[in-house]
């Protein structure tokens, strides 16, 4: 039953992610969240903090103004002491010149009593990258 619950809280979460309210994760984030987007800047980093993971989310929207996070599956395992939830994701948007930006994700995610304590994103880095460069001009 816990993972159940746990599975439709995060779709619900992604819901609202999805129809922009980026900071809907900031909001579920421990204050010493660990964060690491694998990757080159300026969206690959690696962080400690609630504050650096919403300013992390406000470049990514600088970068990729109305990037749409779609949630295809979602796995739950453990429990509230210590909860691990594996996202797979599709992303969607519209580079600064106008064209279109497609990719796909998984993120890992440690929960401790509902609380995000480590969030660590696997993206296609290498599509990002030349999606940031070819059409931005940005040292992907």
């Amino acid at each position: 039953m816990y993972h159940a619950v746990v599975r439709a809280k995060v779709r619900r979460l992604w819901e609202r992610v999805g129809a922009g309210d980026h900071l809907a994760a900031v909001r579920l984030a421990a204050p010493d969240v660990r964060f690491k987007f694998v990757g080159e800047p300026p969206l690959g980093a690696e962080f400690t903090g609630r504050d650096r993971l919403e300013q992390w989310f406000r470049g990514m929207q600088e970068v990729l103004p109305g990037l749409r996070i779609t949630l295809v599956d979602v796995v739950v395992r453990g429990w509230p002491w210590r909860t691990t939830v594996v996202t797979r994701l599709t992303m969607a948007g519209t580079l600064a010149d106008g064209g279109e930006y497609r990719n796909e994700g998984v993120q890992w995610v440690t929960l401790k009593w509902g609380r995000m304590v480590d969030d660590y994103v696997l993206e296609d880095t290498a599509r990002l990258a030349e999606a940031l460069r070819g059409r931005t001009g940005s040292p992907a």
